[in-house]
């Protein structure tokens, strides 16, 4: 059974507030994680890389937040549009 090399959790709980002082919505977090996962169950095998929603990571106050293991690499305002760089992170994690 190959080892698991990446596990990137997404806080699925987290809001940010946009630039024109509105607050976005949870489901923003929930569609990062499950594009990131899709994208991972399509590139890599499940017993490699894996991504999890989480409930609070305690940086709210950050934005979306994440923590990729096993460097417990922490990337905090995130947005939607950070996908590619949070993709781009598994792939450096399991090269």
């Amino acid at each position: 059974m190959p080892k698991l090399k990446a596990h990137l959790f997404i806080c699925t709980s987290c809001t940010y507030q946009r630039p024109d002082g509105t607050e976005s919505s949870p489901e923003e977090a929930h569609c990062l994680r499950k594009n990131l996962k899709n994208r991972a169950r399509e590139c890599f095998s499940k017993d490699l890389v894996k991504v999890s929603a989480s409930t609070c990571l305690g940086e709210c106050e950050s934005g979306i937040a994440s923590v990729l293991y096993p460097k417990g690499e922490w990337m905090l305002n995130l947005r939607i549009e950070d996908e590619e760089k949070l993709f781009r992170k598994l792939i450096d994690e399991i090269s």
